[in-house]
């Protein structure tokens, strides 16, 4: 719910002042920690940019997080205590020095509260940032037990203190409370006095964590990243969901930006991403016939990378270099393990193709005499003493694996690359085409990176390891392009199979001199829903068999139904993503 209003006094209003609480006009506030679809959103937002840059120290939390996640801590359930508790001291301090904020923080909660079409309550730290968010409106919400004293104990928190002193008694909270109701059904917890614990934390152990060697860089890039994500949105926007298709702010999802900055992003892609290995004419050519609709002014980048082609960006080359380094190492530390599991899905695959291929023999009175067969002319009623041999006739197979590349799967990152590598591996040994695509969204561009081709050899498999995580993700036109280049094969049996958490989400650019844009302006929720299943359903129309295999939570299951139907996997285990495909295939080969 990101967009620049057009207004650039106010533009300038609103970065002065985060600039002044930040005490640094040498920050730079990023485009993305802006909200503008109402004057006092953006306002707001302002101030809690400049309040988060003075008042948290994010080094020290970075290390907390990860230790704790090291040690067993609930991600979801310690990244959203994290998040109400560092909400809770950017909004006191701030207002504490300047009175007036209140004003502008009860605006703007109560502007984007009544958007909402729908309160998030489906788990207890939904009703904790629901239940926060209505006491900053002045409003006294209706708790249980549990979720009362929890909410209570973090509100009592001194947050005067100095940082180390808060996040220990937020880790007070997290093992009093958290341990026991993870432990059961959250879903039939009921609170029991005698089932929370009273505990204390050696704070001589706890500051350990401060004196830990940096973590590894895979590690690194997924905490930056829900550091990121909760140190760039307010709490009160993930309380609720946003009806897109009623509300005229919300469904128009566009960042808007002047002409030079629009050239300078559409110059940059081959910086980023790798020159292209398309012409210009292949690439008009498929912009056209899948740049429609929903995707009217979108764009399509097919590359093989920048450490495949043409690229002088060093910091990306460096980058992405690392990234496969440490995509590699993560295999090299049970590469044996890795390799047995190619071998198995590999003798697996071939005996089925052998027992699928083999000629079935037919007995007739008609065909190919079998000389032993002939006595029985004359002595008996069975006289079939020709045979035919009956061909296979179910045809070759092609398979596309298409991975979902976006920022939501970065925890995931080195575990698909491995499992990809698996079954690009040993579908290339029992001779069956493939190809390895990854696709991400930045900006108007869909990024569709190739990192293996129908017939590159088993070498080239490696070049999976270059697989890395970021930006947004237009489902619908990653399939639709990809499925252009699926629907020439020779081969009858043409596959598809996507790994995904089922939530396609977007934005398009618009330059301020254009303010009306054809084609849907959001692409996320309903719209980017309906827009992907209608994908899958025009794939499979055309022959395509497509297989959807989920990585999100149980949750958003239905989301991904709508998409896929009945061909779907729910992977709660991503390092089983090479069973579940070779459990597919082997069904479909023997159908």
């Amino acid at each position: 719910m990101k967009w620049i209003y057009d207004d650039y006094e106010f533009e300038n209003r609103a970065n002065n002042l985060s600039w002044t609480i930040a005490g640094d006009y040498n920050e730079s506030i990023d485009i993305s920690e802006k909200d503008y679809s109402s004057k006092e959103i953006g306002l707001y937002f302002a101030i809690i940019a400049g309040a988060r840059r003075k008042y948290v120290d994010w080094d020290i939390v970075k290390k907390y997080l990860t230790n704790r996640i090291r040690k067993g801590y609930d991600k979801d359930i310690i990244l959203g205590l994290i998040q109400v508790i560092l909400n809770t001291i950017v909004e006191e301090k701030a207002i504490k020095d300047r009175p007036g904020i209140e004003d502008i923080r009860r605006n703007a909660y109560k502007d984007i509260v009544s958007r909402f079409t729908k309160i998030n309550n489906d788990n207890i730290m939904d009703k904790i940032k629901y239940a926060f968010v209505l006491y900053n409106m002045d409003k006294h919400p209706a708790l249980d037990s549990i979720t009362r004293r929890i909410v209570n104990d973090i509100r009592n928190i001194d947050t005067n203190q100095d940082i180390m002193e808060i996040l220990k008694a937020l880790d007070v909270i997290y093992l009093t409370y958290f341990e026991y109701i993870l432990n059961g059904e959250e879903s039939n917890f009921t609170y029991d006095e005698n089932n929370v614990k009273d505990v204390e934390v050696n704070f001589d152990t706890f500051a350990d964590f401060m004196y830990e060697e940096l973590y590894s860089d895979e590690e690194e890039n997924i905490i930056e990243s829900d550091i990121d994500s909760i140190s760039s949105s307010m709490l009160v926007e993930g309380v609720g969901d946003f009806d897109d298709s009623q509300s005229s702010n919300s469904a128009d999802r566009v960042i808007y930006v002047d002409e030079e900055t629009v050239n300078k992003i559409y110059s940059k892609i081959e910086h980023y991403y790798g020159k292209t290995y398309l012409s210009k004419g292949e690439i008009k050519k498929l912009e056209t016939q899948n740049c429609r609709n929903v995707h009217e002014g979108c764009r399509i980048h097919f590359t093989d990378g920048v450490l495949r082609s043409e690229c002088n960006n060093v910091f990306q080359l460096k980058y992405v270099t690392r990234q496969k380094e440490n995509n590699l190492g993560k295999f090299r530390e049970h590469a044996r393990m890795y390799r047995q599991q190619i071998k198995r899905l590999k003798e697996s695959l071939a005996r089925i193709l052998v027992e699928e291929n083999a000629k079935t023999r037919v007995y007739s009175d008609c065909g190919t005499i079998l000389a032993n067969r002939a006595w029985r002319v004359g002595r008996s009623n069975n006289n079939k003493i020709f045979y035919k041999d009956i061909e296979n006739e179910k045809g070759k197979y092609v398979i596309d694996i298409l991975l979902d590349a976006s920022g939501s799967q970065s925890r995931n990152q080195g575990d698909v690359a491995i499992q990809a590598y698996i079954i690009a591996n040993a579908l290339t040994e029992v001779g069956i085409p493939n190809r390895v695509m990854g696709f991400s969204s930045f900006l108007d561009y869909t990024i569709l990176k190739r990192f293996k081709d129908y017939d590159d050899s088993i070498k080239n498999s490696e070049n999976i390891f270059e697989y890395f995580c970021a930006g947004n993700n237009r489902d619908g036109l990653a399939i639709k392009s990809i499925c252009s280049g699926l629907i020439n094969r020779d081969e009858e049996n043409k596959i598809l199979i996507v790994l995904s958490d089922g939530r396609p989400n977007d934005v398009k650019i618009g330059k301020n001199s254009e303010r009306t844009l054809r084609g849907e302006k959001a692409y996320r929720g309903i719209v980017g829903l309906r827009d992907t299943a209608n994908e899958v359903r025009k794939a499979r129309k055309q022959n395509i068999l497509v297989l959807g295999v989920f990585t999100g939570k149980e949750s958003e299951l239905e989301a991904e139904r709508l998409i896929y139907g009945n061909d779907f996997i729910y992977s709660r285990d991503i390092t089983r993503f090479s069973d579940v495909v070779s459990m597919y295939l082997k069904k479909i080969i023997r159908s």
